[in-house]
């Protein structure tokens, strides 16, 4: 519980002297800040407003005393934010939270204690990572901060809030689970409002099972997965008919905090759920909520990350983990306590090959060895084709049972056949000459440098860690001279419009890089950014990567929210919007994640698209297929470095 980290106190102090400061301009904006006969440093006219608030003047004269008054009244705020910092330093502070959800006076308040402490570095998280994504869209305005740094923070809390749910914090009641049964489904039907509904469901899932849900993007895989958490019910107010009872207890009148001792939930974004401040507190949160003692949650740790084989990110902060690793991770949280049930949400979409593979046997090996009925869904459905017990195909409103002798495979993603590059031209599209980037004292990327020339597609491909996503981000935003040359120009040394016409990344969170409300906002805010006629670039182009003739054939998803697009379609607006500035170099990081076959089949049609203008496309990927029918050329990478360096001149 007690440990020393200087960052949360050096956070603190940076908002203790922010407040001091604000409160400053706040004093000289609204009447000055001149006090007495002192001596006038700066002499500012005054401004009466009129009309409801003729009462306010604005400026004045401004003197030191006034200054001093000014910065010593905001000094009480600004101590008490430089005590919780202090604290946070020197206590793991959502550890005591946990503690106090089993028992005494915090039970009641501790889930909302834990959400509110997790939720400032979580806003602070939100405002880098959207600087980052305004820099990628070459956006200057302060105001396209506000929707998406307010969409994360929201979306945070509620992952959290539900991850602490199914996790059992401040449980009052434990239910005993029955091994025998662990889903019994009779005469169900799931809905949300008018729209999306699945009805008539009747499922039997016997222990030591593994079971795969599948269908389309958008279909209700997650719902129907969350229908067993119980999370659709209890939590994002689902309506359920019929009955659904899991290890006995009855979903519809259960909530999932009085399940977590034999219901283990792997959410599909892991990285928003989690918990605790280091992998060793996340894996054995549940059973310290729990009470368990410590040596006991210890051994367990231990246990379950020898299994998975992570137990070198045992000591490692949350916040420094790649993205297949903190997947692996949240597996771990999930098997830490034994469940009886153990639901997995596209458990493979963030892992490398042998990451997957691993993942899979240990995926089977629980179900059928040590006896615990696993469901899960997911896109990849080759690697369960030796595992998997039963498949369950969502197909409109109906879940048909499959066996695995009656399951159609689908892996295999049918793209063009690539013309081959006839002749390359003799002056690469773009040179990346000795590029590294340091993240605090690792060394993500080593000394990088290749050529990439107009028409290809390459393929950049690693583990998980290997340093791709930071390549790619090192690429689009150079941070010294000399090591990004895409079409003659060093793309360090330009401005925000000439860069985003030589170099365009969407990443891997491309939600962050959805600003507006409807997507019509969207088109029209980067066509504004780049000068262009109103729906002439933008929209048009998202219609087309969708496969529409016209723009106004896709009119019925202009008008709608960004984030009520499937995924797919909101990765097709993404890249739209990168490519609208007709960029000489697209990046794309992970560009299937997630995605089904049909949203598979555009984004490679997009990428075909981008590399047939004098372009090229550079995408990371660990989805074998999807590289093998798209790419040109790969380029493999380990430990930050290419496993094969190209010398470039320079």
């Amino acid at each position: 519980m007690f440990r020393l980290r200087l960052a949360p106190l050096r956070a603190a102090v940076v908002l203790a002297v922010g407040f001091v400061l604000l409160r400053v301009v706040y004093r000289v904006v609204f009447g000055g800040a001149g006090v007495g006969l002192d001596p006038v440093l700066l002499d500012l006219p005054r401004l009466r407003l009129d009309g409801p608030f003729s009462h306010m003047t604005l400026f004045g004269p401004i003197t030191l005393l006034g200054l001093g008054n000014a910065a010593l009244s905001a000094l009480p705020v600004a101590a008490v934010i430089v005590f919780f910092g202090l604290l946070n330093a020197v206590i793991n502070v959502q550890s005591l939270f946990a503690r106090g959800a089993g028992r005494g006076p915090l039970r009641a308040i501790s889930r909302s204690l834990v959400i509110a402490w997790a939720t400032f570095p979580a806003l602070l998280e939100s405002v880098r990572r959207v600087r980052v994504a305004r820099a990628l869209r070459g956006e200057r305005s302060i105001a396209s901060l506000l929707v998406p740094v307010f969409e994360q923070t929201i979306e945070r809390a509620l992952a959290l809030a539900a991850s602490m749910e199914t996790r059992g914090f401040a449980a009052t009641r434990a239910v005993p689970g029955v091994c025998e049964a662990p889903v019994v489904l009779t005469g169900a039907g799931l809905s949300f409002g008018a729209g999306w509904h699945l009805d008539d469901l009747n499922v039997t899932l016997e222990p030591g099972t593994l079971t795969v849900i599948v269908g389309a993007t958008g279909s209700g895989k997650t719902s129907l997965l969350h229908s067993l958490s119980g999370l659709f019910q209890h939590f994002y107010d689902g309506v359920q008919t019929g009955r659904i009872d899991i290890a006995g207890a009855d979903r519809a009148s259960t909530p999932p905090r009085d399940t977590a001792g034999f219901v283990g939930l792997v959410a599909q974004n892991v990285r928003l759920g989690f918990a605790a401040e280091t992998v060793h507190d996340e894996i054995g949160f549940t059973l310290a909520v729990r009470g368990v003692a410590p040596p006991i949650v210890h051994a367990r740790v231990l246990e379950v990350a020898a299994r998975l084989k992570i137990e070198h990110l045992i000591s490692r902060p949350i916040e420094q983990l790649s993205a297949g690793e903190a997947s692996l991770v949240a597996i771990a949280a999930a098997l830490v306590n034994h469940p009886i049930l153990l639901l997995v949400d596209e458990p493979l979409a963030d892992l490398d090959q042998s990451a997957r593979a691993r993942v899979c046997t240990v995926l089977g090996q629980l179900a059928h060895e040590a006896g615990v009925c696993v469901v899960l869904a997911e896109h990849n459905t080759h690697e369960f084709a030796g595992t998997a017990d039963v498949w369950l195909q969502i197909r409109g409103s109906r879940l048909h049972q499959l066996s695995p002798a009656e399951f159609q495979f689908a892996d295999v993603l049918e793209i063009p056949a690539l013309k081959p590059i006839a002749t390359l031209p003799a002056v690469p599209l773009a040179s990346i000459r000795r590029l590294s980037v340091r993240h605090a004292a690792d060394l993500a990327v080593d000394d990088v440098s290749f050529e990439v020339r107009a028409g290809e597609l390459i393929a950049l491909r690693g583990s998980n860690g290997a340093g791709k996503s930071s390549l790619l981000r090192a690429i689009a935003l150079p941070t010294a001279a000399d090591t990004v040359i895409v079409a003659g120009h060093d793309v360090q040394t330009l401005k925000r419009r000439g860069r985003r016409r030589a170099v365009a990344l969407v990443p891997e969170n491309f939600d962050d890089l959805l600003f507006a409300i409807t997507v019509a906002e969207e088109c029209r805010r980067a066509d504004r950014g780049l000068q262009l006629p109103k729906f002439a670039g933008t929209a048009t182009l998202f219609a087309q990567l969708l496969g529409f003739d016209a723009t106004t054939d896709a009119a019925h998803l202009l008008e709608r929210h960004p984030r009520d697009l499937s995924a797919g379609e909101r990765l097709c607006l993404v890249i739209a919007i990168q490519l609208a500035a007709r960029p000489a170099l697209l990046l794309v990081d992970e560009p299937t994640r997630g995605l089904d076959q049909a949203a598979r089949a555009l984004v490679s049609a997009a990428l075909l698209t981008a590399a047939g203008h004098s372009a090229a496309v550079i995408f990371a990927t660990h989805d074998n297929n999807f590289a093998r029918g798209l790419a040109t050329r790969t380029l493999r990478m380990a430990a930050g470095r290419l496993s094969a360096p190209i010398e470039v001149l320079t």
